[in-house]
């Protein structure tokens, strides 16, 4: 009877300890597969940073100079312009531009940028199709916010004089001269604006046309303008940029009545297509000087 009795019970421990390793292997493959699928989340999950980075404020904030690509990070931009004059504004009547951007983050909270301009320019005598002037321009952030410091932005920037200069009398596809160009931008955030200011200097290279020393003069600008993130896909955003410009001279005597002040007032929205991919619509209204009347543009940011 004893003898029966214990081998009972050792059929119930070893049928309990069974069910227990059982139960054990079952909660390690449930804690496993939970493993698995929490991983696989996680990767296809994008950071945070990298998220914001993508909504249409940031990426809006780009396109104007107060916001650097992340190292490793690519933009190519086709952009279409078309710009229009009033007849009695001078012999200037419309021009179209077909333009590829392309921007690189380099790292060290740094990018470049270079632009090839493609124009049509219609005049009062004639017109012309052929290369613009090639703008290359380097960025970099100074300071980021903290507390009431806004964010410090300053670029370096070559216009090359690549286009026809209508010297021999052809129409003009470019401005004729070679332009060293600096900026220093503030940017200041205060969900859901992001407010920016900033400053500029351009030095137009003086060169002889047919014998004449020609010094186009140099251009102090100052711009101010918001961002306001409508939702996390589109944004809309406003600014106004002024250019005082002093007189040029020809073969070192000043060209009266040369000095200006150049004004105009910015509207656009953007809206991100997908995680690649923008649209981008702006408008630039004159407001003085000797600008077209408006320029409309429409950029396709595509990022990779």
């Amino acid at each position: 009877m004893r003898t029966a009795l214990i081998a009972v019970l050792w059929l119930l421990t070893a049928s309990v300890q069974a069910q227990s390793v059982e139960e054990l292997q079952r909660l390690l493959k449930e804690r496993d597969a939970k493993i698995r699928e929490l991983s696989e989340a996680r990767e296809k999950k994008p950071e945070p940073e990298d998220d914001e980075l993508n909504r249409a404020l940031e990426r809006t904030l780009v396109q104007q100079g107060a916001l650097v690509l992340p190292a490793r990070s690519h933009e190519l931009e086709p952009q279409f312009a078309y710009a229009h004059w009033d007849r009695d504004r001078g012999p200037f009547r419309s021009e179209w531009d077909a333009a590829l951007a392309f921007r690189a983050g380099v790292g060290w909270q740094s990018q470049v940028q270079l632009r090839v301009p493609y124009v049509h320019v219609a005049t009062a005598t004639g017109s012309a199709t052929g290369l613009g002037d090639i703008s290359f321009s380097a960025l970099t952030q100074l300071a980021r916010e903290d507390g009431r410091r806004p964010s410090l932005f300053a670029a370096l920037g070559w216009l090359a004089r690549t286009g026809d200069d209508g010297s021999s009398g052809a129409v003009p596809t470019g401005g004729g001269f070679n332009v060293p160009q600096a900026a220093l931008t503030a940017v200041k955030r205060d969900d859901p604006l992001v407010y920016f200011g900033g400053i500029s200097y351009a030095a137009p290279r003086p060169r002889n046309i047919s014998g004449v020393r020609v010094e186009p003069g140099r251009t102090w600008g100052v711009r101010g303008g918001a961002v306001l993130a409508a939702t996390p896909e589109t944004s809309v955003n406003a600014g106004l940029n002024l250019g005082f410009v002093s007189a040029s001279r020809v073969d070192g005597g000043r060209v009266s009545d040369s000095d200006t002040v150049l004004g105009t007032l910015q509207l656009g929205f953007g809206t991100v297509l997908s995680r690649r991919l923008m649209l981008n619509v702006s408008g630039e209204f004159r407001v003085s000087g000797a600008l077209p009347n408006f320029r409309l543009v429409l950029g396709i940011p595509i990022r990779f």
